[in-house]
């Protein structure tokens, strides 16, 4: 998802939000100097691994399209810190930006309150963030998923018309007036089979499917969605104040006048953490 949103001060901030792995990738840019961007997200009970720095990047008021990736921030001095005990963190290898914990004495756990520490170059950053409760009662309406066998001819499909009914089910969960969630489907297969009915090129061979937040209860699967057969962890995460917060202004119509949300000192983007209630879904073929 995208949003366009201009500032009282007349800069545009371009804020770009793809649901992937972690939850979002909101890259503020504006006129005049570059800024750090940071997108910092920890998820109870999961390795510390999804913490990014870019610089912001610099466009014309009148722009209308974002053709640059933000550079990445290869450099920075990053820790956590809870209850006054600090994690330093490394880069991740390669040229993208992303650091994390490689020590096995960081467990993230519901309630926790996190500090971000660090800085780019003399540039100090720092962010906090609770984690939240989990949600409760995830569950499918269904636990096995059947992909319909589809007959291709010369004219397109043929064969009689397959029945979906049995592809599709609603996933459930116990609902906090006020809160947002997403869901996560990451198939757990050691070699799993593709699934092929034309998924769009930017989800083919991805083991992890995310729906964008949702202030609702429930969410419809379909397994003509899916890129495998197998086994899927389904995941119903619940959104911290922050990450709302910043939804929130990404869906602002583009005549409002606020700019998308920061909770970082020092720099812009966000810090914010998620709770996942867990439940399954087998996706097989039919005979």
């Amino acid at each position: 998802m995208s949003a366009r949103v201009t500032t009282s001060r007349g800069a545009t901030l371009v804020a770009v939000a793809g649901l992937l792995g972690a939850c979002g990738d909101p890259t503020p840019t504006a006129p005049g100097a570059a800024e750090p961007v940071v997108r910092a997200y920890l998820y109870a009970g999961q390795p510390v691994n999804d913490i990014r720095l870019t610089w912001t990047v610099p466009i014309s008021p009148t722009d209308t399209t974002v053709a640059v990736a933000p550079p990445p921030i290869n450099d920075a001095r990053l820790a956590l810190v809870r209850n006054g005990v600090r994690y330093a963190l490394t880069k991740s290898p390669g040229d993208s930006g992303y650091y994390q914990y490689n020590g096995t004495d960081l467990v993230v756990r519901e309630g926790d309150t996190w500090t971000l520490e660090g800085a780019v170059g003399a540039q100090a950053l720092s962010a906090r963030t609770v984690v939240p409760v989990r949600p409760s009662g995830a569950r499918v309406g269904s636990a096995t998923l059947t992909v319909p066998t589809l007959m291709i001819g010369p004219g397109g499909l043929g064969g009689g018309r397959p029945d979906l009914s049995l592809a599709q089910t609603m996933v459930r969960w116990t609902r906090t007036p006020g809160a947002l969630y997403f869901v996560t489907l990451e198939n757990t297969e050691a070699a799993p089979v593709a699934i092929d009915f034309g998924l769009p090129e930017r989800l083919r061979g991805r083991r992890r499917v995310v729906f964008a937040p949702t202030a609702a209860d429930s969410l419809p699967i379909n397994a003509l969605g899916l890129p495998f057969l197998g086994r899927y962890r389904v995941q119903v995460w619940r959104v911290n104040e922050e990450y709302a917060a910043l939804y929130n202004t990404l869906q602002q119509d583009s005549r409002d006048l606020n700019e998308p949300f920061t909770n970082i000192t020092g720099g812009v983007g966000v810090f914010t953490a998620f709770a996942a209630d867990t439940t399954s879904v087998v996706v097989v073929k039919a005979p």
